[in-house]
């Protein structure tokens, strides 16, 4: 019988098959690798900023937890203390030093690291964290500048460093001026929630910033710049900031605009308040008038600021609208100042 015949390289049965007609393994070609590329840059310029938002909006929220901690601390202390807010005397004289001997920004304790500067230090029995006295965006209170070697020493507490992230409302709160000078008294009369008239407009405590070198402490009269104090929202503060100061126009060029209205990191062009009543709110500083830190809110009563210059009114805002997307230290003046 004929053997059947088959040609090399046809498989016959389960016989083998010609090496060239083996099927090869599928690969991405020059083509489809750049498409896929493409793709996944196209996918991260529309995440990116999601996540950029989305971040930024926690360390916002994670301020405000901070401010309401602190405002919980607050209410606890009250309610050991006949309804009294704490309160420090506002005139203690630097420079400070911490304990490990170098000059710190003196909002914490004097040199004797004892006595209070701020509320900081009274309220630990009510806040057992340090770190809660320190934005998580601003981190202003981690870190301050050795003063003998320029050098930033980083990773501390505000107890080290001397520096916080929030300022205190001096004009109506913490402290109150003479109101026929502007002076602030180094005694005031201890203040007491249920005597507030607009409990729920009168700021406590804010976001503030300022530099973290401790030689810009103090007034230049005392070898300081003033740029450093940014915790002491005072009479000195509304003097020398806010619209009235600046005539209204341009940039803002008061010292101390950088404490509050022009304060760095803000959180998306907003601070955060406390408020005397305990809640807490994000709010752009344009949108708080004088009235807000003073407790006052009729319209005839003069506010004087120190040594009797400017006067304002309740209803007259502490920003201008223009300013809330300004950060102090992006300003050209600014420009050698360190914060962090």
């Amino acid at each position: 019988m004929k053997a059947l015949h088959t040609s090399p390289g046809i498989i016959d049965n389960n016989r083998w098959c010609s090496p060239r007609n083996k099927p090869h393994p599928s690969a991405f070609t020059l083509i489809e690798l750049l498409v896929v590329i493409a793709i996944i840059a196209i996918l991260a310029a529309i995440l990116l900023p999601v996540l950029n938002r989305s971040k930024e909006t926690a360390l916002a929220v994670s301020c405000l937890n901070n401010e309401k901690q602190i405002g919980l601390a607050i209410e606890a202390y009250c309610d050991e203390n006949n309804q009294c807010f704490p309160t420090t005397w506002w005139s203690l004289n630097g420079p400070y030093y911490n304990q490990y001997g170098k000059k710190d920004g003196g909002e914490w304790y004097t040199s004797d690291l004892k006595t209070p500067t701020t509320i900081g230090p009274m309220l630990n029995s009510f806040v057992k964290n340090n770190i809660v006295w320190v934005c998580p965006k601003r981190k202003r209170g981690m870190s301050y500048i050795n003063t003998a070697t320029g050098q930033t020493l980083s990773g501390f507490d505000p107890s080290v460093t001397g520096f916080i992230s929030y300022g205190f409302n001096e004009l109506g709160v913490f402290d109150s001026p003479n109101p026929a000078t502007g002076i602030m008294y180094t005694s005031p009369p201890p203040f007491k929630a249920p005597n507030c008239r607009r409990p729920a407009d009168l700021v406590s405590i804010c976001d503030c910033s300022g530099s973290i070198n401790p030689n810009d402490c103090g007034f230049p009269g005392s070898g300081g710049t003033g740029v450093a104090d940014g915790c002491w929202l005072d009479t000195s503060w509304a003097g020398e900031s806010g619209p009235l100061y600046t005539s209204g126009t341009g940039a803002p060029t008061g010292t101390f605009d950088s404490r509050l209205q022009t304060a760095e990191a803000k959180h998306d062009n907003r601070l955060n308040f406390l408020y005397v009543d305990g809640h807490a709110a994000h709010a752009r500083p344009s949108s708080l008038t004088w009235g807000n830190f003073w407790g006052i809110f009729d319209s005839t009563t003069r506010l004087v600021c120190n040594n009797g210059y400017p006067v304002y009114y309740s209803y007259e805002r502490i920003s201008n609208p223009a300013w809330d997307s300004i950060e102090w230290c992006s300003q050209a003046q600014w420009s050698t100042r360190q914060e962090y």
